[in-house]
């Protein structure tokens, strides 16, 4: 895999193809592998790149006490060391996020927004209830072994039509994650971003599968009234991955959309 260094930490990443750029963040309990078929279809059309996150695969650990703005700050390093402007930049689950995180605090960094299954973090997306019971299940995930819970949560993630080789490579990912990681994205995911959205300027489109289960419908269509630049699409019967030729279709033009703005931007 390549690698950059920003601020000192290793960023791993996978990259393939040319053209407009599209960089892709990655949900929880996954790293870059899990955009593999992305990487396929969209390459001979895109520079497609997707990193390995701070504390997944092969990048290094986060480091103790890191804040919403050192994401913020590590996005854009790495959009930075890649030499790519504005490109497009997409973010599942956990990496809306950080792609959301890394519009507000670096603005000039970011092209085009394509939030899937997207959270307001998950302060500002769930209830009270539901992220009560969100946290105690994440949390519940650093003390029980990976197949009392693995399953349960791909079921969450993957409807029972979705395409059985992205779950099984979703499931090896799983293996593969690092408990110390948890706490740090449980620190950044519980926030709410709610207050920022209205400043956050960047050309967005909120993607939800109709079939979602993690994040709800409401938490689409509050990114879209609170995102001055934004627009909602559904895939049908799409989980909360929303993966398969919509969503291709999606990054594609967000990619040269991107590339189209910045090419006649004033200098």
């Amino acid at each position: 895999m390549a690698e950059v260094v920003v601020d000192g930490l290793r960023i791993a990443y996978r990259r393939d193809g040319s053209g407009p750029p599209l960089v892709l963040f990655h949900g929880a309990f996954e790293d870059s592998r899990i955009w593999a078929d992305e990487l396929r279809t969209l390459s001979p059309h895109l520079d497609v790149i997707a990193w390995d996150a701070p504390g997944c695969g092969a990048s290094d650990d986060v480091p103790r006490g890191w804040t919403a703005a050192d994401w913020a700050a590590v996005a854009s390093g790495f959009v930075t060391a890649l030499g790519l402007t504005t490109p497009a930049v997409a973010g599942l689950s956990f990496g809306s996020v950080v792609a959301l995180l890394l519009a507000c605090h670096h603005p000039s960094r970011v092209g085009h927004l394509v939030l899937i299954g997207g959270y307001a973090g998950w302060g500002g997306s769930l209830d009270a209830d539901t992220l009560a019971q969100r946290l105690a299940a994440v949390r519940s995930t650093t003390i029980h072994r990976v197949d009392e819970w693995a399953e349960d949560f791909l079921d969450s993630v993957y409807p029972p039509g979705a395409t059985p080789e992205r779950r099984a490579r979703a499931r090896t990912l799983i293996d593969d994650w690092r408990p110390a990681t948890t706490e740090a994205l449980i620190a950044v995911m519980t926030q709410d971003l709610r207050p920022d959205l209205p400043e956050i300027r960047t050309s967005t489109v909120v993607v939800r599968g109709t079939a979602d289960s993690r994040s709800p419908r409401s938490a689409s269509l509050d990114l879209c009234a609170k995102l001055p630049r934004s627009h909602f699409l559904e895939i049908a019967d799409a989980g909360h991955d929303c993966s398969g030729p919509e969503l291709d279709a999606v990054l594609l033009r967000a990619a040269r959309d991107a590339q189209a703005a910045a090419a006649t931007a004033p200098e």
